[in-house]
C-alpha cells in the first residue's frame, strides 16, 4: 500500500501527523512527509488521517 498527498490541495493542518504519525510529518516548511514504508502496518490510522483531512488531500493506494 502506498499514500499519497495532494500537496496542492494540503493545508498542513497537521490532523493526519496526529491520526498517524508513524506515517506522516509535518517539516518545518509545511510540506507533509510520508513514510510509505509504515503504511502496511498502520493501514487504519491512514484511513483515519484521511477522514481527519479537512482539503481530503490524503489517498491510499493499493499498490
Amino acid at each position: 500500500m502506498r499514500v499519497t498527498v495532494d500537496r496542492d490541495v494540503c493545508c498542513a493542518s497537521g490532523n493526519c501527523e496526529m491520526a498517524a504519525p508513524a506515517v506522516f510529518e509535518l517539516a518545518d516548511s509545511g510540506d507533509v512527509q510520508v513514510d510509505d514504508s509504515a503504511v502496511d502496518g498502520k493501514v487504519d490510522s491512514v484511513r483515519r488521517a484521511i477522514v481527519d483531512c479537512p482539503t481530503q488531500a490524503i489517498e491510499l493506494h493499493d499498490a
